[in-house]
């Protein structure tokens, strides 16, 4: 016999986000709820998968970029100390 209890999840996410999140998932015919129960059972049932944690390739090639700098003992683009990297981010 399959367990009917349930239980509230509440959430914030900025309002944009939901609404493009929400007409994609209504083009496969689903609703925000209906994707975060298949999301969560996936995770309950299998775990995260296991790539998850990993970067992608532009943090990959960020890194590498850095690594070559530091080696070479050459500045990076974006600068040499906090402020610098911060103004780099604006």
């Amino acid at each position: 016999m399959q367990n009917t209890e349930t239980d509230r999840i509440n959430s914030r996410i900025n309002a944009e986000i939901k609404l493009k999140a929400q007409k994609e998932l209504e083009k496969n015919g689903l609703t925000i709820s209906e994707y975060v129960r298949i999301i969560l059972t996936g995770v309950a049932e299998h775990g995260l998968p296991d790539n998850f944690a990993l970067p992608n390739m532009a943090v990959n090639d960020a890194i590498l970029e850095m690594v070559d700098a530091k080696a070479q003992q050459r500045p990076l683009p974006g600068g040499t100390t906090l402020d610098d990297f911060e103004r780099s981010l604006d």
